[in-house]
């Protein structure tokens, strides 16, 4: 072998150690995010319990059975645990930022009322969407090796 002939040391896989990667994703989050974006879970638990059931019931108009139950307890769970991450997503994604910078005309009670809904409807669209984006922006976390949170988290 010539003095340039090396051999690569082996890629670490991300999903080599899947108790150990549950573990680290928080990690990648900031603390006070983390702590505020738990409180949100209270309200997010039921309602995404409830659109995956009535997602459910419309695609299998017939009684659920274990199975359903089992899988809408994986997702109700997965969407609880990536919520934080898919949230920080929903919120730089175009959508989010458009909903969230709107500008509302009319009686204070019926803005006031509107940007509720707002704020309503992105947490459950995050909620809802959290066991697909949550993982991606995580995996995206990892490989850029940054920390997520709100601009006042890093202030």
């Amino acid at each position: 072998m010539s003095k340039n002939d090396y051999v690569k040391p082996p890629k670490n896989s991300v999903f080599k150690d899947t108790a150990g990667a549950m573990k680290g994703a928080y990690s990648y989050l900031h603390p006070d995010y983390r702590k505020r974006k738990l409180i949100h879970l209270v309200l997010v638990v039921p309602v995404v319990l409830f659109i995956y059931a009535l997602i459910d019931g419309l695609l299998m108009p017939w009684t659920p059975t274990i199975i359903d139950t089992i899988i809408l307890t994986i997702l109700t769970i997965l969407s609880a645990y990536f919520y934080p991450f898919s949230l920080w997503w929903y919120k730089q994604s175009f959508t989010g930022s458009t909903l969230n910078d709107m500008v509302y005309i009319g009686t204070l009670s019926g803005a006031m009322l509107r940007k509720f809904g707002t704020m309503f409807f992105g947490i459950v669209l995050a909620g809802v969407l959290a066991p697909i984006a949550g993982p991606l922006v995580l995996l995206n976390c990892r490989k850029k090796n940054m920390i997520i949170g709100d601009t006042c988290d890093f202030k």
